[in-house]
């Protein structure tokens, strides 16, 4: 069974094109089967679309700026020179 950690804010999760609450998608993945879960997990951590018992689900994966540990975001790391090389 799915937990509540296990379903991020960065997911949006569709049930036949209807948006699902965590709740839910909780609720429905009691009834799946080991090898079912982990499909939705393997989805859950990279997007796309599965269908488990007939039923087709669409996982979209939106992805957040990261944060360093002041809470700002980082940047992408600037590029070397060759002289920095030498």
């Amino acid at each position: 069974m799915l937990s509540k950690q296990s379903i991020r804010k960065e997911h949006t999760i569709l049930l036949e094109g209807v948006q699902m609450s965590k709740e839910e998608i909780i609720e429905i993945s009691k009834d799946f089967n080991e090898k079912e879960e982990n499909g939705f997990r393997k989805m859950l951590k990279q997007g796309g679309k599965i269908s488990i018992q007939g039923k087709k689900f669409e996982i979209k994966k939106y992805e957040y700026k990261q944060r360093n540990s002041k809470g700002e975001f980082d940047q992408a790391a600037k590029p070397h020179r060759d002289e920095d090389w030498e």
